[in-house]
């Protein structure tokens, strides 16, 4: 009789739970009931062996962090339960199991993304051959249920079947390295067979409804749907499309090889149409194009083609913020797929080496036109044809789109653009350089906008050589500083902020309208230094009424300006000398 006792082999411990009783007869051992504590779970063993097995066991909810005794890297957990039966000779047992599974995770699954899991497997084991059926789920959507055999005998050979559904939660964290996001499910069908050392895998996986979104540039692409077939070690794309969230269609087709030592070799080909794209900032741009993907994935593939641009906007803004600086956010006991996001979102370091990998760029950019910079007084239009090469952290651009027509206004001032370009040079913010000339009573004035767009740099030059405020001066308002009227002074240091991008919400004019309920105010000044006052409002949608003072007698008018539709106006006025005069005209924006 086994009463109690105790055992510990390789760091596990086995407890007798319960009175047993072991026999020996005719050189056949018999085990009645012995029932061992494991970890807080139980295992009971009852059986014979002899000259043939007969042995049954069932497990309890025994812990599978036993296993980390032995392999202390496995940092298993969760808990298993199940029977198994063994029978027929000791040199050539059968072995028939049923087990369950619950909560299980390992180092390897968590590194992988994938949560804690059910398992539940059914299956015999004998003459060198495990022939199984198996069910893993958990409670995020995955479900995938298969089974097969695998002979042990020489080198093992893997003859399995698997499908269900795989959501792309699972793919979180590596997605999240690369600042992406990819939300819903795949149907998987996979067969694997051949030699375990070098097995042959084939099958399809297809999705629908699925959604990727790239936090970098806050691109999202919706209702993605794919039917990828593999076989011969690649993953050919039969079919992708998806539509962008800002508009625009994308399709793509080609093959991705499947060998992780390869680096997940791309072919693929991708096409845009119609799609519109904006960073948030400064840039919104409508396109399509032809772009290719090929190289390994997980090191340095490179995308070529041609992105053909049509109504391409580039706003400078009007202010900065000035009074904002950025948040220095750490994270405390951070998941490691917040980690791996806050870390992709991080503007990149470099340093002189530099890493060689990473995606890269071989694209051709065509816009003969309609690529429009706005803001700060700055109306152009530019057009041409460029390369991106180099990284897409820094790319780099081989040519420009040049200047095809474009203005500065200033107060009211408005000078001709005679030259420009728009590149880029190292970041995919577009960088100007526009420069208008003209001549003044007393100098000859250029005036050259450079920078990246978010904050382009106006510079004020003359010859004869003069300061920037007075070379303003003599812009505006035609004479020098010295000659202006305090009105005139705040007018251009009005103008100097507005240039510069700072400043408060509203300007001096702009509070002064707030307070007196107009829709417009304006102060102008003419070549002699007289000053006159406009103030405007719209009575409806429809009807708009302006009235302007000078400081000269019989420089008051009031103006009327119905809009009739599709462009065309009628417009009546009349001054304070009595005299009245109408209108028709035509406006149109291009």
């Amino acid at each position: 009789e086994l009463a109690s006792g105790q055992a510990t082999v390789q760091g596990i411990k086995a407890a007798i739970a319960q009175a047993s009783t072991v026999s020996i007869a005719n050189g056949t051992t018999t085990l009645d009931r012995l029932v061992l504590n494991l970890g807080g779970g139980t295992a009971t063993v009852t059986g014979k062996v002899g000259t043939a097995l007969d042995i049954n066991a069932t497990l309890a909810r025994v812990p599978m962090s036993l296993a980390n005794s032995f392999s202390p890297g496995l940092d298993a957990a969760g808990s298993i339960s199940g029977t198994a039966k063994v029978t027929g000779a000791p040199a050539n047992p059968a072995i028939a199991f049923n087990i369950d599974a619950s909560g299980v995770q390992t180092s390897q699954t968590r590194g992988a993304g994938v949560g804690a899991v059910s398992v539940s497997s059914s299956g015999t084991f004998g003459a060198n051959k495990l022939t199984f059926n198996a069910n893993v789920s958990d409670g995020a959507g995955l479900g995938v249920k298969g089974g097969g055999t695998v002979t042990t005998a020489g080198t093992p050979a893997l003859a399995l079947d698997f499908n269900g559904v795989v959501p792309f939660g699972l793919l979180s964290q590596k997605l999240a390295a690369q600042g992406l996001s990819l939300s819903g499910t795949a149907n998987v069908n996979v067969q694997v067979r051949g030699p375990a050392t070098s097995p042959v895998i084939g099958g399809s996986v297809s999705t629908s409804g699925a959604r990727l979104v790239d936090a970098r540039s806050g691109l999202a692409v919706n209702d993605l749907a794919a039917d990828v077939s593999i076989a011969g070690g690649v993953a050919r794309i039969n079919r992708l499309t998806g539509t962008l969230s800002t508009r625009g269609s994308l399709s793509a087709s080609g093959t991705v090889g499947i060998n992780p030592a390869q680096g997940f070799p791309a072919d693929l080909s991708i096409k845009l149409v119609d799609g519109r794209y904006t960073d948030g900032r400064v840039v919104t741009a409508n396109l399509g194009g032809d772009l290719t993907i090929k190289g390994p994935l997980t090191s340095a593939p490179v995308i070529a083609g041609t992105v053909n641009l049509a109504k391409t906007v580039i706003t400078v803004p009007d202010k900065l913020p000035g009074s904002l600086a950025a948040l220095d956010v750490k994270h405390k006991n951070a998941p490691g797929a917040v980690k791996a996001q806050d870390k992709a979102l991080r503007p990149p370091t470099t340093s002189g080496k530099g890493s060689g990998s990473g995606l890269a760029l071989d694209v051709t950019v065509n816009a003969p036109n309609q690529i429009f910079i706005q803001g700060r007084g700055v109306d152009a239009e530019l057009g041409g044809s460029l390369k991106l090469t180099g990284p897409a952290s820094s790319p780099q651009a081989v040519g420009t789109f040049t200047l095809q027509r474009g203005r500065l206004s200033i107060l009211g001032k408005r000078l001709t653009f005679t030259e420009g370009t728009v590149g880029f040079s190292g970041s995919l913010v577009p960088y100007l350089n526009l420069t208008a000339t003209t001549t003044t009573t007393g100098a000859t004035v250029t005036i050259v906008v450079s920078g990246e767009a978010t904050n382009p740099k106006f510079t004020f030059s003359s010859v004869p050589a003069l300061p920037e405020d007075e070379v303003l001066a003599q812009l505006i308002f035609g004479r020098s500083m010295s000659n202006l009227s305090p009105l005139q002074i705040a007018q251009l240091a009005e103008a100097a902020g507005q240039l510069a991008g700072v400043g408060g919400s509203t300007s001096l004019l702009e509070n002064l309208r707030s307070a007196i309920g107009v829709d417009d105010l304006d102060v102008t000044t003419d070549d002699q230094g007289g000053t006159a006052v406009s103030a405007g409002k719209y009575l409806n949608d429809r009807t708009y009424v302006t009235i302007q003072k000078g400081d000269k007698p019989g420089s008051g008018k009031a103006t009327i300006d119905l809009n009739v539709g599709r462009g065309v106006k009628l417009r009546g006025e009349a001054n304070d000398a009595g005299e009245a005069k109408g209108g028709i005209f035509y406006e149109k924006e291009y």
